[in-house]
C-alpha cells in the first residue's frame, strides 16, 4: 500500500464530503448552534420555574391556630386558599401543599409537649416540593420561637440543650464541582459525537457508493484495496472527530456565556473550566482519536454488509445507543469509586478518563490504560474491516 494512493482516495472522498452539505450541517453545524442553544434554554427554564414557583404558593390549611398561621403568611408568596377538600385539592393540584395543624396545638404548647404540624404535598410535582420546602423553613422558625420561650420560662440558656455544634463544611474544589456537574455531560457529547459525526460518512462511503456502483469503479483503479480502506477510514474517522470537537467548542461556548446570557438567574450554573488545560486537552484528543477509528472502523463493517444507503442507516442506527449506554450506565459513577476493570473496558473506559480529568485527576497510570485499550479496540476494528473489505462479495454490487 502507498501513502500517495491514500492521500488520492483520501482527497476524493473529503471532496465528495465538502460537496454534501447535509453531512457538514449534521456533525459540525448544529452542534455548535444547538448545543449553547439548548444549555442556555435548559438553564433559563430551570432558573424561571423555580423563581415562579416560589413567588405564588397557594396553600390550604387543615385546622386553625394563631401562631402557625401567622408563621407561614410571613412568606410573601404564600396564599391561603379556602377549600371544603384540602387533600382532595392537592391531589388536584388546586394548592401545592396543605397545613395540617394538630387540634391540641395550643394546649400541648401549653403543657410544653410536641404539637404536630404535618406538611402534605406531592413529590411528583417541582412546584409542590419547593412549597414543602418553603413551609418547612417557615414552620422551623417558628419551632425555634418556641424553644426559645420555653428556655426563657424555665430560665435556661439555649447552649445548655445544645451539647454539640455541628457544622457541614463545603471542601470540594471548583474541579470538582465543575466535574461533578459536567461528569455526565461532557462524556456524552464527545463520544455520541463520534458516532453522529462518522455516521453519514460511514453510510455514504461504503453503502451509498455500492448502490451507486462507484465502488466497483474504484477498485477497477490501479489503486490498491487496501489504500481505498485507509482513505475511506481515515475520511470517516475524521468526521467523527471533528464532530466531537464541535461539540466540545460549543459545550465551553456555552459555559462560558451562560452567566451573563442569565443575569441575575446565574446563582449555580458558574462552571470552572481550568479542566481545559493543554495537557488535558491533548489527552482527550488522543482519546477521542483512537474512540473515532474505533467507531469508523466497525460503521464501515456494517454498512459493507448492507446492499442499499438505506438499509446501512438502519444497521447503523443502534450505534448511537451502544455509544450512550455506557454512558448512562456510569453516570453516578464518580473516578474514586470505579473499579480498575472501567478502565479497559471500551467506551466505559473513555468515560472514565474524562469524568477523572474534569474532576482534576490526573492519573498516568489509568491514563495509560484508558489510551492503551482504546487504541487496540481500534487497531482490532481496522483489523476487522480490513478483513471484511478483501471479500469481493460484500463490497461488491450483487
Amino acid at each position: 500500500m502507498k501513502f500517495s494512493q491514500v492521500w488520492i482516495v483520501l482527497q476524493k472522498e473529503i471532496t465528495d464530503l465538502l460537496r454534501d452539505r447535509k453531512t457538514w450541517v449534521t456533525s459540525v453545524l448544529l452542534p455548535l448552534l444547538l448545543i449553547p442553544g439548548l444549555m442556555i434554554l435548559i438553564a433559563k427554564m430551570q432558573a424561571g420555574t423555580e423563581e415562579a414557583a416560589r413567588n405564588h404558593i397557594p396553600i390550604a390549611v387543615i385546622g386553625q391556630q394563631a401562631e402557625v398561621e401567622k408563621a407561614i403568611t410571613s412568606y410573601e408568596g404564600i396564599e391561603v386558599v379556602k377549600t371544603d377538600d384540602p387533600k382532595q385539592a392537592l391531589a388536584d393540584g388546586e394548592v401545592r401543599a396543605v397545613v395540617e395543624i394538630d387540634e391540641q396545638f395550643a394546649q400541648k404548647v401549653q403543657a410544653k409537649q410536641p404539637a404536630t404540624v404535618n406538611i402534605l404535598y406531592n413529590p411528583a410535582e417541582q412546584k409542590s416540593s419547593i412549597a414543602q420546602g418553603v413551609l418547612k423553613g417557615l414552620l422551623d422558625g417558628l419551632e425555634q420561637q418556641l424553644m426559645a420561650q420555653r428556655l426563657a420560662e424555665l430560665n435556661i440558656s439555649a447552649e445548655a440543650i445544645k451539647p454539640l455544634d455541628v457544622q457541614t463544611v463545603d471542601v470540594s474544589t471548583d474541579d470538582q464541582k465543575a466535574g461533578s456537574f459536567l461528569g455526565f455531560i461532557v462524556p456524552l457529547l464527545l463520544i455520541v459525537s463520534c458516532v453522529t459525526g462518522a455516521l453519514p460518512a460511514a453510510t455514504d462511503l461504503m453503502a451509498g457508493e455500492k448502490e451507486r456502483g462507484t465502488l466497483e469503479a474504484l477498485l477497477t483503479t490501479p489503486v490498491n484495496g487496501m489504500a481505498i480502506l485507509t482513505g475511506k477510514l481515515i475520511t470517516t474517522s475524521l468526521m467523527g472527530f471533528v464532530s466531537a470537537i464541535a461539540s466540545t467548542i460549543a459545550m465551553v461556548i456555552a459555559a462560558k456565556i451562560l452567566p451573563s446570557v442569565l443575569g441575575g438567574e446565574a446563582d449555580g450554573f458558574g462552571l470552572s473550566l481550568s479542566f481545559l488545560s493543554a495537557g488535558n486537552v491533548a489527552l482527550m484528543l488522543v482519546m477521542l482519536l483512537g474512540l473515532a477509528v474505533m467507531f469508523a472502523s466497525l460503521m464501515l463493517c456494517v454498512s459493507s454488509l448492507a446492499k442499499s444507503f438505506k438499509e446501512a442507516q438502519t444497521y447503523l442506527a443502534p450505534f448511537m445507543i451502544v455509544a450512550m449506554v455506557p454512558v448512562y450506565a456510569t453516570m453516578f459513577t464518580s473516578p474514586q469509586d470505579a473499579p480498575l476493570s472501567y478502565y479497559f473496558l471500551p467506551v466505559v473506559n473513555a468515560t472514565m478518563m474524562v469524568k477523572e480529568l474534569l474532576y482534576g485527576t490526573v492519573d498516568f497510570t489509568h491514563i495509560t490504560y484508558v489510551l492503551g485499550s482504546t487504541l487496540l479496540y481500534a487497531a482490532i476494528a481496522v483489523g476487522v474491516a480490513s478483513k471484511l473489505f478483501r471479500r469481493e462479495g460484500l463490497i461488491v454490487k450483487g
